[in-house]
This record gives structure tokens, C-alpha cells and sequence, in this order.
């Protein structure tokens, strides 16, 4: 069962998978302000966050099935106490990946589930590709950033009653 896809959908389901996991402490949409809010509180990151880095899609199929590929870039980060302790940045990083992992494992078990709905068969590992991540602040933020594709039915439908211009199909 194939339900339409949507970035909210993304949104909430990566939520869930934050919250539901032991060692991700919090959760950022793709939204840069609320990811800078977050940074310039009072507490700052306390842990690993997993956070939205983009949401992307492309069309490809023919008339009678059109599907849309879903690229969707997470990370997970975490702030280092000394920006210039690179032993520290790097098992920092490692660890983000390890975590990042679980969090692909999950979506890959989900995939597999036919309650899942629009998650259903549509998670391929080969399209996974991951990175390091270090941003240049005083914040010591490091990670690893992962994408994946989700392909998923995407019918290019019309419904007369949108348009003025057309009576009947």
C-alpha cells in the first residue's frame, strides 16, 4: 500500500525515530532558524541531535507510472566542549556515524513492514551516501551527514474541479 509522500511526513516520521532512539537527544526540521534558535539558547545541543539538512525530488517513470525519488539529507551532530582537540572531533564524529547508522537501520527495518504505508518497499540502501561534518563556530558542531531516496508512486493527476479552464477529461 502506497500512500502519497510529503516533506511533513518526512518531518514527523524522522521525529518519531529521534525520540524513539536512546542516544539521539533531539530533533531539528529543516528549518535553519529553528536549527539556530536551538544553537544560540541558553543550552545549546546537550547530546546528539538529528536534524533535516534537505529535501529534494525528481520525476521519472512514463504515462501510465510516475514515480518521484525523495532525497532526503539528515545528520547527526554533536558539540564539542574544545574546537581544537581533534582526537575528540574525530571519535566525535565516528560515534555520530554509528548513531547515524542505527537511525538507517530503523528506516530500513520500517521499509519492510507493510504497516509503514508510504515507507513500504520504497528504501533502497544503495542510494545511501554519507559525510563528515565539521562547522566552522565556536560551537565545536561536528557529525556525519547522511541522504538516502525514497521512491515512491507520485500519479500526475488532474482534478477538473482545479482548474477553470477545463470541463471534463
Amino acid at each position: 500500500m502506497n500512500e502519497r509522500l510529503d516533506y511533513n511526513k518526512i518531518k514527523e516520521y524522522l521525529g518519531t525515530l529521534a525520540s524513539s532512539c536512546s542516544e539521539i537527544d533531539d530533533f531539528v526540521g529543516y528549518n535553519e532558524q529553528e536549527l539556530h534558535d536551538l544553537l544560540s539558547s541558553k543550552y545549546g545541543i546537550s547530546g546528539k541531535l538529528l536534524t533535516i539538512f534537505k529535501y529534494e525530488g525528481a520525476l521519472n517513470g512514463n504515462d501510465q507510472r510516475t514515480l518521484a525519488g525523495r532525497v532526503i539529507h539528515f545528520g547527526i551532530l554533536e558539540s564539542i566542549s574544545k574546537v581544537d582537540d581533534y582526537t575528540l572531533e574525530a571519535s566525535t564524529i565516528a560515534d555520530c556515524e554509528r548513531v547515524g547508522f542505527k537511525v538507517l537501520s530503523r528506516i530500513a527495518y520500517d521499509s519492510k513492514r507493510p504497516d509503514s504505508k508510504w515507507l513500504y518497499k520504497n528504501f533502497d540502501q544503495n542510494t545511501v551516501e554519507f559525510n563528515e561534518i565539521r562547522l566552522k563556530s565556536n560551537l565545536g558542531l561536528v557529525g556525519m551527514e547522511f541522504s538516502l531516496t525514497l521512491k515512491t508512486k507520485q500519479p500526475l493527476t488532474i482534478d477538473v474541479n482545479d482548474w477553470s479552464d477545463i470541463e471534463s477529461l
